[in-house]
């Protein structure tokens, strides 16, 4: 009798174990499934990185170049005087430059939709110290994306 309550334990013991190895195998086949998802996502994550990595870089460059720009910008800025802006308006016909100019700061002051011609330009600085003083205020660090495209020829 002894030895058929040990063969049942045994029998017991055996399905337990059988269904704890189904158990154990299912559960390392989720886990190799999540490996793999997570080995993916890494690698997509990875490439992420590496692409704002070369952003960042680009970015960088970029700036490096528009610096002496902004200085050499901001020293003409501070070239500008009411005796020149006065005389720049009275201009009839001045060189398609000087519109070009004149109407590129309707664009960024103005948040101008369109080319400024020259009667609005000169509209635009009826009052040539408050046009300096627009001018020396302007955020050239805070241009909206759409406010840039306009300003293109």
């Amino acid at each position: 009798r002894d030895l058929q309550v040990t063969l049942q334990q045994v029998d017991e013991k055996k399905i337990s174990t059988e269904e704890l190895i189904k158990q154990v195998t299912v559960a390392s086949g989720a886990a190799a499934v999540e490996r793999e998802a997570a080995r993916q996502e890494q690698s997509k994550c990875e490439a992420l990185a590496a692409e704002a990595q070369r952003m960042k870089n680009e970015a960088d460059n970029e700036l490096e170049e528009a610096l002496p720009a902004m200085e050499k910008a901001k020293a003409a800025v501070d070239c500008l005087d009411k005796a020149s802006i006065t005389e720049l308006k009275t201009f009839g016909k001045p060189a398609q430059e000087c519109i070009d100019v004149v109407a590129a700061c309707g664009f960024l002051l103005r948040q101008e939709k369109r080319k400024l011609g020259w009667k609005e330009c000169q509209l635009m600085m009826k009052s040539p110290q408050q046009f300096i003083d627009d001018v020396k205020n302007f955020d050239a660090e805070h241009i909206p994306e759409q406010v840039l495209a306009n300003t293109e020829p």
